[in-house]
């Protein structure tokens, strides 16, 4: 038996059977597209062609200009929305976007008639102030340590003291990383004279969890404790709460309210205290917009509190922008703020730290900064406005290294050293202090990394005119829902359209016809009203009133007041 060959196939074919194969493939693509073109499904749709104006309409002039006009009116508000995006996403980068917006907002609103009902927002954030002071046990006053006094704010203090006497007041000193060691220590002991005062250094770490801490090391090692991005502080402060807790044997948690002004690093105090990142921080004044509670533990919670500055007149908008409790993109003018810095600061600083060359003036300052950094607007024109913001951008974020000395204090100023006894037992603050002492030590001096000291401002007072004027952009209508807005809204838009549309000679508004159609049917139903309860009702004539009132046509008001089976004129009725 012939053994079969284990090796693959060959695929060749004979030429008669390749052909074969050709032609019966083509065979079926034929039929398949016959069978396609009797239904049809080949034939492109025919596109209608616009048959245009008959010649013999009388109107064929007119309708091609107002045609015309539309089209070129098209054109031009395509043309605007490209030039708008342009300039929207030239002022993004700028990031003075919002006040446009807003501009826009309350222009489109006098168009349309619609007026925004907008909340102002120094008044809803003192209300969630007071909140946050009726709720909280102990109140934590959040300082900046580069300006503690211009950051300080008396009337905040005195609303925690006229709320009652079982309300306690403690001031922590936030951000001592940007202050030299003999600021800090001198400051400390300067508002310690007046309240319990704690040092304290938030975390920078961006995980959002598992943030680190630092403890007061029980060795001399001191040297690297601020150079980590880890949190200082957090073990101190807890203590102090602690302690109150357990002088006065509270069982129940205890409150504690976290205040002061704004980007003062009140959330980041609760994020770095949590140790994970529980409320929204940023760089940006105004972040947080109500109270927000935090559970530490079973036995403390935290109350954040969004911050408070009211302020009216415009003159303090440079020391408010310097302060950094106002926003850097809402400033009119970036330049004001500028101007005190370079007040403050010595030439030397900015020159070394800007890489420019000796300036003369404030322009002339903002002019070489903007070549350096490439700052330019259309046309090569130098971006003073984006300069100056730039600048007051690096002065609030402490690349412009400042610190403030404490005023001295005078003899005839009253002595507070009886309650600051009373408070000091209450929080057992001697042996916080000692703990604190060693990391305060291990801060940078003064000519370690040469930063600028500026003369303290003063605290900032509320203008309680503002509480009791009117809320801006609230008129004494009432409130309307949100789909009576919607509504609102539609029918404006629409009707804008509309005047455009029939404002054309020749267009027919067939619109105006329908509701004066539909007023005059709803006089007719009230005059209908006013007669239901009148005895004198004559019905040969107010019938006939009514009837023409809803045609709306005289000669068909006429006709109907006639008897519809009269006979025609010139016929008899038959007696009979």
């Amino acid at each position: 038996m012939v053994k079969k060959s284990k090796k693959s196939k060959s695929k060749r074919v004979s030429l008669r059977k390749k052909y074969k194969v050709i032609r019966k493939v083509k065979e079926h693509h034929k039929k398949k597209a016959k069978e396609a073109k009797k239904l049809g499904f080949d034939k492109k749709p025919k596109v209608e062609k616009d048959p245009g104006i008959p010649n013999d309409w009388p109107f064929k002039e007119q309708e091609l200009k107002a045609l015309e006009v539309r089209r070129q009116r098209a054109l031009q508000e395509i043309e605007d929305k490209k030039a708008a995006r342009k300039e929207r996403a030239q002022k993004r980068k700028l990031g003075i976007l919002e006040d446009d917006e807003v501009q826009e907002d309350a222009s489109v609103g006098e168009e349309t008639g619609v007026t925004k009902k907008w909340d102002n927002s120094e008044k809803s954030f003192y209300k969630e102030l007071v909140k946050v002071i009726e709720a909280a046990d102990v109140i934590i006053e959040v300082l900046d340590a580069r300006d503690p006094l211009g950051t300080r704010c008396a009337d905040m203090e005195n609303m925690v003291r006229s709320s009652g006497p079982d309300k306690h007041l403690v001031l922590l000193l936030n951000k001592i990383d940007l202050v030299p060691r003999e600021s800090a220590e001198k400051w400390l002991k300067y508002l310690r004279e007046e309240l319990p005062t704690v040092a304290f250094k938030c975390s920078t770490q961006e995980q959002r969890s598992n943030l680190g801490w630092k403890s007061a090391p029980k060795s001399g090692r001191t040297n690297h404790l601020l150079q980590t991005s880890d949190c200082l502080g957090a073990e101190t402060l807890i203590k102090l709460l602690k302690n109150y807790s357990r002088s006065h044997e509270i069982k129940k948690s205890i409150t504690v309210g976290i205040i002061g002004l704004p980007n003062v690093g009140k959330s980041s105090i609760i994020n770095s205290l949590k140790r994970s990142h529980v409320v929204n921080v940023g760089a940006t004044p105004g972040l947080t917009r109500s109270m927000q509670e935090v559970h530490l533990d079973k036995n403390v919670k935290l109350l954040d509190c969004p911050g408070v500055v009211m302020l009216r007149s415009a003159a303090d908008d440079a020391s408010i922008a310097l302060r950094n409790c106002k926003r850097i993109e809402k400033l009119d003018d970036p330049i004001a703020p500028v101007k005190e810095i370079l007040k403050l600061c010595p030439d030397r600083v900015l020159v070394t730290l800007y890489k420019v060359p000796s300036f003369d003036s404030v322009d002339d300052f903002l002019q070489k900064v903007a070549t350096v950094r490439g700052k330019l607007k259309k046309g090569g024109v130098l971006d003073i406005g984006a300069t100056a913001r730039i600048v007051l951008h690096d002065w609030n974020e402490g690349k412009i290294p400042y610190y403030t000395m404490p005023p001295t204090r005078n003899a005839e100023e009253p002595s507070e050293a009886k309650v600051v006894t009373e408070l000091g037992k209450e929080f057992n603050v001697d042996e916080v202090y000692g703990a604190e002492s060693s990391f305060i030590g291990s801060l940078k001096s003064v000519n370690d990394f040469n930063p600028v000291e500026v003369p303290s401002s003063c605290p900032l007072n509320f203008d309680m005119t503002i509480l009791e004027g009117p809320i801006e952009g609230m008129n004494d209508q009432p409130m309307e829902s949100g789909e009576e807005k919607a509504i609102v809204k539609e029918k404006s838009a629409k009707s804008k359209q509309n005047e455009k549309l029939y404002a054309e000679e020749g267009m027919l508004n067939s619109k105006l016809k329908k509701t004066e159609k539909k007023r005059r049917k709803k006089e007719s139903k009230s005059s209908a009203m006013e007669h239901d309860g009148n005895e004198d009702y004559d019905f040969k004539v107010d019938y006939v009133k009514d009837s023409a009132m809803e045609i709306g046509d005289e000669d068909i008001a006429d006709e109907s007041s006639k008897n519809r089976f009269a006979l025609p004129e010139g016929v008899e009725p038959d007696n009979e």
